[in-house]
């Protein structure tokens, strides 16, 4: 393998690492909303079930 091909493939591979690293933050920012809906449903659920209880409704 010659430098110049060595160069090549080093470039290569980091493009395709840093292509990686941007396939995975928005992963993460997939699961953070994802989260984030998960926190607000079980919120609402929480304020729901606590006014039913104080309105005396049976479960």
């Amino acid at each position: 393998m010659t430098w110049q091909e060595k160069h090549v493939a080093e470039a290569l591979s980091l493009g395709s690492r840093q292509a990686a690293d941007q396939t995975a933050a928005e992963g993460i920012t997939h699961c953070s909303d994802l989260l984030e809906d998960f926190l607000k449903t079980i919120s609402r659920m929480e304020r729901e079930y606590l006014r039913a209880a104080l309105e005396g409704e049976k479960f």
